[in-house]
């Protein structure tokens, strides 16, 4: 086996893997190895890792381009493992390293599904001390490390709960006359007042660690603020540190800002849906710690998410989400017209009602000045016609009727002359 450069296909750079390590790599891999083979194989992993190396194996021989392993990092249960390169050549079936080409990876769409989604546990933390661990080898029966069940990763929890506790999921209602004075700035003010209320460890605030500028990382500020912070930092804690850029174009393991550009140590997260189809921009959230002392403090992982405007963080997964948060402001205005205040939030979480959990596209709560009636109603976007997912969106109305009046909009409905009118009339047999 040799240690190769990652990126490469594996028959330059080589540097020999001594007899004794391959095999207590094996051993630990396949469950029988001691507490020696385990640490034998953690060194391999992290050094591994921190040279930005993949692992070769041998069972082809020495000439043709060999299988290739990655040691990857799984924050959610905080141990390496080893990741197949399944676009690579496959090892032999007798290696202990061979599974069979994995199966494609299955896209949960969650906002279009009975898909629960609650609020992250514990802190606002999303980076661990260095793990000791590495997992063995997947047992038959098991998903293996090339499959992913569905989940949304904690940093992309963690950004929606900041998100909602700063209210930027919310269309505010109107001024009495004019357009609302809001830009950037205000926005990123709202989510640094909301960091207040949130601690990455014991004692230790997030709104003293997070910043809106890729100009505060590659100024040091970020890591001579957390070098400072080290001394009180609570023992069981990683320390770290968070940036909230807005994007206008993320490239893999790249965020790119007005300002100039981040590198990730990791690719950037997403929910799995297509960023392709949804254009920018983002806002992402990386998390900045420390996973080996050679390395320094670095930009681990990022969670990007698309949004509704450069200046209003409404999370969005699709363009036509974009067109119908277009349209709820173009009904504010046609309400404020005639006298009606309204304002619109897009919930993130679910919300728990005697029905079950509910989260509706968009919740519209108005007050009518000519009546006097405050009130409100909740939107359903409908997004394709085949009747198992009209059945299950049926499903999802009953839920939400418990809660609120309900009305049901088809994407290719958006466009309809027709669509502020049936809006107004929820408010108008309220």
């Amino acid at each position: 086996m040799w240690l190769v450069p990652r990126d490469t296909n594996g028959l330059g750079g080589r540097r020999d893997i001594p007899g004794s390590v391959r095999q207590a790599l094996v051993r630990w891999y396949t469950g029988k190895g001691s507490d020696a083979d385990h640490r034998a194989s953690v060194t391999l992993v992290t050094i591994a890792r921190e040279n930005e190396q993949w692992i070769a194996c041998n069972c082809l021989g020495d000439t043709r381009p060999p299988p290739l392993t990655s040691p990857a990092y799984l924050s959610e249960a905080e141990t390496y493992y080893l990741r197949r390169l399944t676009s690579r050549p496959l090892h032999l079936r007798r290696c202990p390293f061979y599974l069979p080409q994995a199966p494609d990876r299955i896209r949960e769409r969650p906002g279009d599904s009975l898909f629960e989604i609650e609020f992250p546990k514990g802190l606002f933390n999303a980076h661990k001390k260095a793990p000791e661990n590495l997992a063995q080898q997947p047992d038959d029966e098991e998903p293996d490390d090339r499959s992913r069940q569905v989940s949304i990763p904690r940093l992309g929890r963690l950004l929606w709960m900041l998100l909602e506790a700063a209210h930027t999921n919310v269309l505010p209602a109107l001024p009495p006359q004019g357009r609302p004075e809001h830009g950037l700035r205000d926005e990123f003010a709202r989510l640094r007042e909301a960091a207040g209320r949130f601690l990455i460890a014991p004692r230790i605030k997030l709104q003293d660690h997070l910043y809106f500028n890729v100009k505060d990382y590659e100024a040091r500020r970020v890591h001579a603020r957390l070098r400072k912070a080290e001394a009180l930092w609570p023992g069981d804690f990683a320390p770290q540190a968070f940036l909230l850029l807005e994007a206008h174009e993320i490239s893999g393991t790249t965020v790119h800002t007005g300002l100039g550009d981040l590198k990730i140590r990791n690719r950037i997260q997403h929910t799995g849906i297509i960023r392709a189809k949804v254009e920018p921009p983002f806002i992402v959230l990386a998390v900045v710690g420390e996973h080996s002392p050679r390395e320094g403090y670095l930009p681990l992982r990022a969670y990007a998410q698309p949004v509704f405007k450069g200046n209003r963080f409404i999370p969005v997964e699709r363009e036509d989400e974009r067109r119908f948060l277009d349209a709820l402001v173009g009904f504010q205005y046609h309400m404020r017209r005639k006298g009606v205040q309204v304002a619109v939030k897009r919930p993130l979480f679910d919300i728990v009602t005697q029905a079950g959990k509910v989260r509706p596209d968009a919740i519209v709560a108005f007050l009518d000045y000519r009546t006097g009636l405050e009130a409100d109603f909740a939107i359903q976007l409908l997004r394709e016609r085949t009747p198992r997912y009209l059945e299950m969106k049926a499903e999802e109305r009953r839920r939400f009727e418990e809660y609120h009046r309900t009305i049901s909009i088809a994407t290719h409905q958006l466009a309809d002359t027709d669509l502020l009118d049936r809006l107004e009339r929820m408010i108008d047999e309220a």
